[in-house]
C-alpha cells in the first residue's frame, strides 16, 4: 500500500470468527486504517464451546477467542449496537440507535441465528432458549437451572445434542425431540446416527424421532410446562432448548439489491454483487469445492479463512478463495465422530441431493466402530468415521477427497485398519499433478516412488 495514500474506512458488521479475523488482517497490512466494528456483543468468544460452558467444564475466560482488550490493542472503533439497515448508494450502515456509520469498504460478517420452529407458544413461554450467544442463551439457561428439573431439547442437530449432553451433566432429566427420521440428519447418514441415538439412550437421554412439536404449554409470560406433539403426546418440562440448526442473519440486507439466496452470494474474492461490499462466515454463500457451486458451510474454520481472504481483497490484494467443504467432528459420551463432504442424505436447504453419490463403502469391525465412504465417479465425495480414534484416517481421506483423486484401485483398502500415508504414496505419485505442494513432492522423492 502507498504510505502517502489516505487509508480507507473499513466497517465490519459482526465480531465473531470472520469479523475478528478480518480486522486482524486489515490492521496488519494497513496500520493507519480506520476500522469500525459493529457488534451487539462486547466479548469475543468461541461459540462452538458454549455447550462445554453450559456443562460446567469451562469458565467464561476459557471461552474467550481473543483477549478482552482486543479492540484497544488493534485500535478498532467499536459500536456495541445492532446494525438494522444498509444504504448501498450512500455507503452507510444504519444502527439501532438511529445513527449511521459510513464506509469505503464493508464486510458483512453477521453470522447466523438459531432456527426456531413454528410452534404455538414458543415465543411467549419463559424458559425457552437457543444456544448461540453467551449472554442471552448460555448464561440465561444457567440462571434458569435452579428452577428446572426436566428439559426438552427441540432438534437433534449438533448443537441440540451437545446441549442435551450438557444439561444431563447438570443433573436434569433430558429428552430430545427430533422431527427427522434420525438425529444429526445434517451431519450423518442413518446408520451412523443410530449408533449415537443408542449411546444417548444408554446414558439416560432418550431421543424421540419423527416427533413434531405443535405447542409449548404453560401460561403466557410464565415458565414452560410441557411440549405437545402433533400426536397429542405431552412431554412435561420446565426448560426448553432449541437446537434445530441456524439460519443466516440477512435482515440487514432486506431493502438492498444485494444478490442473495439462502445466504448472500459472493464471488471467488468474497465480494458481493455490489462493489466494495464483502461477506464472510455463516452469512456468505461461497464456493463449495465438492459441489462446484455457491453453498454455506457454517463452520468456524471456514469463517476464519473467509474473514482473512475477504480482508485481503478489501485491501486490494487480490486473493482467490478456493472454497470449502462440510466437515464436523465431535465427541458424545466418549465416542468420537467425524463427518466430511457430501455425507448427508437428508434433503433440505443445505442437505443432500439425489445423484451426489453412486457408490458407498461400509465397514463395521466392532460395536461402536463404523466407517462409511461415499463415492462419485470413483472419487471420494464424503465419509463418516465413528469411534476408534479416526483423526489420522480422516486426514488421509480428506486429502484424497480434496484433490479429487481416482481411488478405484484402492477402494477396499480405504476401510482397512492399517491405512496410512505410506500405503497411499504410490497413489499420490501416480497423481503428481494434483499434489504440487513442496511437502508432497519431497515426500515422494524421499521414498523413491
Amino acid at each position: 500500500m502507498n504510505p502517502k495514500a489516505k487509508s480507507a474506512s473499513y466497517v465490519i458488521v459482526g465480531a465473531s470468527a470472520a469479523g475478528v479475523t478480518a480486522a486482524e488482517a486489515l490492521r496488519r497490512y494497513d496500520a493507519g486504517a480506520e476500522i469500525v466494528m459493529v457488534s451487539d456483543e462486547r466479548v469475543i468468544y468461541s461459540r462452538p464451546l458454549l455447550s462445554y460452558y453450559l456443562a460446567g467444564k469451562l469458565d467464561e475466560d476459557q471461552l474467550l477467542y481473543r483477549p478482552r482488550d482486543f479492540f484497544e490493542r488493534y485500535k478498532i472503533k467499536t459500536l456495541f449496537t445492532r446494525a438494522v439497515g444498509l444504504d448501498t448508494e450512500k455507503s452507510q450502515v444504519h444502527l439501532q440507535d438511529g445513527t449511521t456509520v459510513a464506509y469505503d469498504k464493508l464486510l458483512l460478517a453477521t453470522g447466523s441465528s438459531p432456527r426456531f420452529p413454528t410452534v404455538e407458544g414458543i415465543r411467549q413461554r419463559g424458559g425457552v432458549f437457543g444456544l448461540r450467544k453467551l449472554e442471552e442463551d448460555a448464561k440465561a439457561i444457567l440462571s434458569w437451572l435452579p428452577k428446572a428439573k426436566r428439559a426438552v431439547v427441540l432438534g437433534g442437530g449438533l448443537v441440540g445434542l451437545k446441549a442435551a449432553a450438557a444439561l444431563k451433566e447438570r443433573g436434569l432429566h433430558v429428552t430430545v425431540l427430533v422431527d427427522s427420521p434420525h438425529a444429526l440428519s445434517q451431519m450423518l447418514d442413518e446408520s451412523s446416527a443410530r449408533i449415537f441415538e443408542e449411546i444417548f439412550e444408554r446414558n439416560g437421554v432418550p431421543i424421540r424421532t419423527k416427533a413434531k412439536p405443535v405447542a409449548l404449554l404453560g401460561k403466557n409470560n410464565s415458565g414452560v410446562e410441557g411440549v405437545q406433539l402433533a400426536s397429542g403426546e405431552v412431554f412435561a418440562c420446565d426448560l426448553v432448548v432449541v437446537g434445530k440448526g441456524v439460519d443466516p442473519n440477512l435482515e440487514l440486507l432486506e431493502d438492498t439489491k444485494l444478490r442473495k439466496d439462502y445466504g448472500v452470494f459472493v464471488d471467488d474474492y468474497l465480494c458481493t454483487s455490489i462493489e466494495n461490499i464483502y461477506a464472510a462466515g455463516d452469512v456468505a454463500q461461497a464456493r463449495d469445492v465438492l459441489r462446484g457451486e455457491a453453498w454455506i458451510n457454517a463452520l468456524w474454520p471456514c469463517a476464519v479463512e473467509q474473514g482473512r481472504i475477504a480482508a485481503l481483497n478489501m485491501l486490494g490484494q487480490e486473493t482467490v478463495y478456493r472454497g470449502s467443504m462440510r466437515q464436523n467432528s465431535v465427541q458424545f459420551f466418549g465416542v468420537p465422530v467425524i463427518s466430511a463432504g457430501l455425507a448427508v442424505l437428508t434433503p433440505g436447504p443445505l442437505g443432500g441431493r439425489s445423484g451426489e453419490h453412486d457408490e458407498t463403502l461400509e465397514f463395521r469391525p466392532a460395536p461402536g466402530i463404523y466407517r462409511k465412504i461415499f463415492l462419485k465417479d470413483e472419487t471420494i465425495v464424503g465419509f463418516v468415521l465413528v469411534g476408534d480414534l479416526p483423526i489420522e484416517r480422516a486426514g488421509l481421506l480428506r486429502i484424497l477427497m480434496d484433490r479429487r483423486v481416482n481411488v478405484a484401485g484402492v477402494k477396499e483398502e480405504l476401510l482397512e485398519p492399517g491405512l496410512d500415508l505410506g500405503y497411499l504414496l504410490p497413489l499420490i505419485a501416480e497423481n503428481r499433478e494434483q499434489f504440487v505442494e513442496r511437502e508432497f513432492r519431497e515426500l515422494v522423492q524421499t521414498v523413491g516412488v
